[in-house]
């Protein structure tokens, strides 16, 4: 939803300078878009129209098969980007991108701002450097997924969520989710956080887990470190 306030529009320009990325003018065009969790950033078979830089909050992306199937691809957070593909006319799969909780962008809507930003070379050379580094967490991923067993996957996981939430807090976790995102079935993923939370590393509530003790979790995680 577009925030059609230029005093909250101002104080996250503010806050968060995006505009920086760019050589050109663009304060102007940059709206300020907010998003309830479970809301779409982009739509089942819709292509995003705005470049979003995500400030506050997490979206999830799904790819969308012909057979129908959804799987989740990855997790986006502050300091990432949306519909950079779409910008540069290299988006193919249909996709959605959901609002995992409450979230905060800047936009620039492709109509009014598409051609200044592909003729903007210092905000060309800005954007290369956002897409390696998304490319980057993907590679890591997928190496962690060929490579390591679930039980590294998870633990590395698991202390990413805490970093987040905060030490001893609990985190709330969809199981179908985080199945999909770590490459594991769900009776697989059900099984490893049975066994953890019987080491006494995680406790578990239904859907919500927190950290009891990490040093377990860490000599896990530390297998999966890349030199």
């Amino acid at each position: 939803m577009k925030v059609h306030d230029p005093r909250k529009r101002k104080a996250y320009m503010k806050r968060y300078p995006v505009h920086q990325y760019f050589s050109t003018e663009i304060e102007q065009f940059l709206e300020l878009h907010t998003f309830k969790k479970g809301e779409h950033l982009c739509e089942e078979r819709k292509t995003p129209d705005h470049l979003y830089f995500i400030l506050e909050g997490k979206v999830k992306l799904s790819l969308i098969h012909q057979d129908g199937n959804v799987t989740l691809v990855q997790y986006y957070e502050p300091g990432d980007i949306l519909g950079e593909l779409e910008l540069l006319g290299m988006r193919q799969q249909s996709q959605t991108i959901e609002a995992v909780g409450n979230v905060i962008c800047l936009a620039l809507p492709f109509e009014q701002c598409k051609e200044i930003m592909l003729e903007d070379s210092r905000f060309l050379q800005n954007l290369c450097r956002l897409i390696a580094g998304k490319m980057q967490r993907s590679v890591n991923k997928l190496v962690g997924i060929q490579t390591y067993p679930l039980e590294n996957r998870l633990a590395s996981y698991f202390l990413q969520k805490e970093d987040e939430v905060g030490y001893g807090q609990w985190m709330y976790v969809k199981l179908t989710d985080l199945a999909q995102y770590l490459g594991a079935s769900y009776r697989h993923l059900s099984r490893v956080i049975r066994d953890f939370d019987e080491a006494g590393w995680i406790e578990k509530e239904r859907t919500k887990m927190r950290v009891l003790e990490r040093d377990g979790l860490y000599e896990l995680a530390r297998q999966m470190e890349i030199e």
